[in-house]
């Protein structure tokens, strides 16, 4: 009878296998969760710094009088920066100036009203797709 009972006390070799077993999956699917986290993070942040470069764009045409704001493309797609090593170079801008009408609708001549288009396109670092952010403002003659 003594020795029955102590052979209950302890753990048995599949009982310590399917443990570790268990650890180790719960393992791997932590570690593989960090590369899918640190993409979620970039996209985010590459996000974020168009949305500055956007605005800072905006901001600048908005502060000119509005006589000083030209008409039509004031800068094509084009990148930002020449130099491959500055953050700079992965993002494009465009900006274009519209006069419009009383019903909000692109015209030809001056009305006293212009909408600035700021447009920052991006590369999404997971899928390689091409992303954008836009930004619009209006400037009025006063």
């Amino acid at each position: 009878m003594l020795k029955n009972n102590l052979n209950n006390r302890g753990l048995s070799l599949i009982e310590i296998m399917v443990a570790l077993l268990i650890l180790m999956v719960a393992f791997i699917s932590l570690i593989q969760s960090f590369p899918f986290s640190q993409t979620i993070v970039k996209t985010a942040e590459n996000s974020t710094k168009a949305s500055y470069l956007a605005q800072n764009e905006l901001e600048r045409l908005l502060a000119l009088n509005y006589d000083n704001i030209p008409a039509g493309t004031i800068e094509t797609k084009q990148r930002l920066a020449a130099d491959p090593t500055n953050y700079l170079y992965y993002f494009q801008r465009q900006t274009i100036v519209n006069y419009l009408d009383s019903n909000w609708q692109a015209s030809a001549s001056d009305t006293g009203l212009k909408k600035i288009s700021v447009t920052v396109y991006y590369t999404n670092s997971t899928a390689k797709k091409e992303n954008s952010y836009s930004l619009s403002a209006l400037a009025s003659q006063r």
